[in-house]
């Protein structure tokens, strides 16, 4: 049969005024070829022909087979043993046949995607996307991995992307509010797939089982979570398009210096495409159409410079509540009970129902103990020994300088340990950490080691360093000053005890009948 080009030509040359025989001689087709093609459409379809293939006399097993999730290859053992049709066709021929059946089977009209808009203000889209090798030409971090978390709002197409070194649920968290705080506000809805960070599982109804710390950054900011279907990752097709754009069109051809240079670099293109390049989807800037969006937001809450992501946690039988792998002290009383932690990016709070029963300084060391000696209290009436251990790990952990003057204290007056570390804990709490490390350091310049000498020197008047010309030309207008005498009388007076130990000596010996 000839082609449409060359159907199309000899009717072109009919209607010239060609003969017949002209119109062969030109085409090389026989004149008999050339009147049939005019009787013809130019658009004649070849007819189609109705062969059955060799595989189709196994349509009801092949349907069977595929429920029963047989492989292929077994199929085509199966259907080569048939008793009744044994195939005997090739293999592709099979395996083509069966790859069509298995496609219209998965081709049903509940898997259509129907594509939506979201009204403004409704929907955020999240997801985490991974870069491997990203490419840091900085020594050390050549085939380093990273991760990023994406966020595109669905009316406004607006973007936002921060890279980091983990998708821990803390990351997310903080994630989240980054770029409701980006944006301006809090959508309505926030649609995620079942990341284990934030979807645990599903329950007898197919709901999602929420992560109780997404959970509760969803109550206390006022969005709705919703998570996609398993296996159904276009019921987010916009971030997840996001996530191909920012491999395409930001990773792919530029290389970073560090972890720095690649967030100044994704802070510039986020810039461009947010507010220079017009979007494809709505023909308009995604920054202008995040002004329409903003008024349609939920308002930040106040606790999102700060927020502190939630947990829960049990006492162990030390008093300790593990976070992360750090462990914090909490009161006695509180043992096997379940409490609830605020994890701050700062510091930790822990809570029995609404009371705040601990606070500590976040450790970002591994497996740290954090203690504070006062939460033993109750411990300490039955446990005379253990309080004198547990200040005297307190007083280690404040530095090394303080570790080393403890350390010979427990060498040289191993008698006198316990009423030594009392006295040392008492003396740093009434005078605070600060001036207490200040004041062991001196102590320690001397060899004196004991309470006593810390208190004595903490007795003496304070150094008061020289004056600077600026503070020269400040007596001018500050008439009540001391003069320089007097400040280098109590310099003087200072100089004296660090020089001269015998009289430091004299004097804590007369003030406490301490030993050095």
């Amino acid at each position: 049969m000839l082609r449409f080009m060359e159907r199309s030509t000899i009717h072109y040359l009919k209607q010239k005024g060609w003969t017949n025989a002209q119109i062969a001689e030109f085409t090389g087709h026989h004149r008999n070829t050339v009147a049939q093609v005019l009787r013809e459409e130019v658009e004649k379809k070849p007819k189609t022909r109705n062969r059955s293939s060799t595989v189709s006399v196994f349509d009801n097993y092949i349907a069977d087979w595929l429920d029963k999730e047989v492989p292929v290859a077994r199929m085509l053992e199966l259907a080569q043993a048939d008793p009744h049709h044994p195939y005997t066709g090739g293999e592709t021929a099979f395996y083509d046949y069966v790859r069509k059946v298995r496609r219209a089977r998965k081709q049903m009209v509940q898997d259509l995607a129907l594509r939506f808009e979201g009204m403004p203000g409704e929907f955020l889209q999240i997801d985490w996307g991974e870069v491997r090798e990203i490419g840091f030409t900085k020594a050390g971090l050549e085939n380093h991995t990273r991760y990023f978390f994406a966020a595109r709002l669905k009316y406004s197409r607006y973007m936002y992307v921060s890279f980091h070194t983990d998708m821990r649920e803390e990351t997310l968290l903080r994630c989240l509010i980054g770029c409701f705080t980006a944006i301006g506000g809090v959508p309505w809805v926030v649609v995620t797939d079942n990341m284990k960070t934030a979807v645990l599982g599903r329950n007898g109804q197919h709901e999602p089982i929420w992560n109780p710390a997404y959970q509760k950054l969803a109550v206390e900011f006022t969005f709705h979570p919703e998570a996609c279907a398993p296996a159904s990752g276009n019921q987010k097709g916009a971030v997840e398009n996001l996530v191909k754009f920012v491999k395409s069109n930001f990773i792919m051809g530029r290389s970073f210096y560090d972890d720095a240079d690649l967030a100044q670099q994704c802070t510039e293109w986020l810039t461009h495409v947010n507010t220079e390049r017009i979007c494809d989807a709505t023909g308009q800037l995604p920054i202008a159409i995040l002004a329409q969006e903003q008024p349609h937001f939920g308002k930040l809450p106040d606790v999102a410079q700060d927020y502190g992501f939630y947990d829960c946690v049990i006492v162990s039988r030390e008093g300790l509540v593990a976070i992360e792998t750090n462990r914090y002290s909490v009161p006695a009383h509180l043992i096997g009970q379940p409490l609830t932690a605020r994890i701050h990016a700062t510091h930790i709070e822990v809570f029995h129902n609404d009371e705040r029963v601990a606070s500590h300084p976040r450790s970002r060391e591994q497996h740290a103990r954090i203690i504070t000696p006062d939460h033993f209290e109750d411990a300490f009436k039955s446990k005379p020994r253990g309080r004198v251990m547990v200040y005297r790990d307190w007083l280690c952990d404040l530095c090394p300088q303080v570790n080393s003057y403890i350390h010979t204290i427990c060498h040289k007056r191993r008698s006198e340990m316990r009423p030594q570390m009392i006295a040392l804990y008492e003396l740093a709490q009434e005078i605070g950490t600060a001036d207490f490390v200040a004041a062991l350091e001196l102590a320690a310049e001397q060899h004196m080691y004991g309470a006593e000498y810390i208190r004595a020197i903490l007795a003496l008047p304070a150094c008061i360093a020289p004056a600077t010309p600026a503070e020269m030309d400040m007596r001018t207008h500050l008439p009540d000053l001391p003069t320089q005498g007097e400040i280098e009388r109590d310099l003087g007076h200072y100089e004296r005890y660090v020089t001269n130990r015998d009289q430091i000596l004299d004097l804590c010996l007369t003030g406490a009948g301490g030993h050095s």
